[in-house]
């Protein structure tokens, strides 16, 4: 994918920066996520950085401190400082993440350290389960204080719905099927593979993506229906559990 010029530029010279402040003890500066695929949108999406250093360059984290506000100017997301080892001991702990990374990621600078690493895939499952169940927990909390207000029922599907294509994506791999490379495909293969509401789930894009007028009433529908299909594809990765359980005896 070719990066436009701007960001292209904003990128090479944040490269730039951490090998000037850090210098052998940096290991490697990756880009991931959108950044580097064919959803990048030059007006709403944001630089994600995993920046991996040494232990005795973590120490050093303050140097950083003063470039903050510059980075979130450039749509630098605060970057992810780890270590190698950090990395190693965590892939248990946040599986989700460091798959989603291991999907679509570029070296800047430094070793790839995203190449070698193994996902368990209970570890996996296990978190999707949990972000499902957590995001049904908080929809439904969250719905009741929005009080019907059309602001604040779309406020919360805009936070809510940005998880599902992390999730989506990684559930399709659990299931043996191909990753789609866009975040539009990945919504409608995991709709078919999973019997969800392909419809329902568009129209909560359209809503991320503010591109739509829509009523009070829509919005609550959209809500209601959008609980009901969490509340289902949570039961069928519940469900995945037990064929893997099945298979292993």
């Amino acid at each position: 994918m070719l990066m436009h010029e701007r960001f292209q530029k904003i990128i090479n010279h944040f490269t730039e920066e951490l090998h000037q402040l850090f210098g052998r003890e940096l290991v490697s500066v990756i880009l991931y996520g959108s950044a580097v695929t064919e959803d990048f949108h030059p007006k709403r999406s944001d630089l994600n950085f995993l920046v991996v250093l040494t232990p005795e360059g973590l120490e050093r984290i303050r140097m950083v401190q003063k470039y903050l506000s510059r980075w979130q100017r450039q749509r630098i997301l605060f970057p992810l400082f780890v270590t190698k080892e950090f990395i190693k001991n965590s892939l248990d702990s946040f599986p989700l993440e460091f798959f989603n990374m291991k999907f679509a990621y570029r070296v800047l600078y430094g070793e790839d350290v995203l190449a070698s690493i193994d996902i368990r895939n209970e570890d996996l499952r296990l978190q999707c389960e949990r972000e499902l169940k957590g995001k049904l927990l908080h929809l439904r909390q969250s719905y009741l204080f929005t009080r019907g207000k059309v602001r604040a029922l779309r406020d919360l599907i805009i936070q809510s719905i940005g998880i599902f294509t992390l999730v989506f994506r990684a559930l399709l791999f659990l299931s043996g099927k191909p990753i789609p490379k866009t975040r539009v495909e990945t919504i409608t293969d995991a709709c078919s593979e999973f019997h969800l509401d392909l419809a329902l789930f568009q129209s909560l894009s359209t809503v991320r993506e503010k591109k739509g007028v829509f009523t009070k009433d829509e919005l609550q529908d959209f809500i209601e229906r959008y609980i009901v299909e969490i509340e289902r594809l949570s039961q069928s990765v519940e469900e995945m559990k037990f064929l893997e359980e099945s298979k292993n005896k």
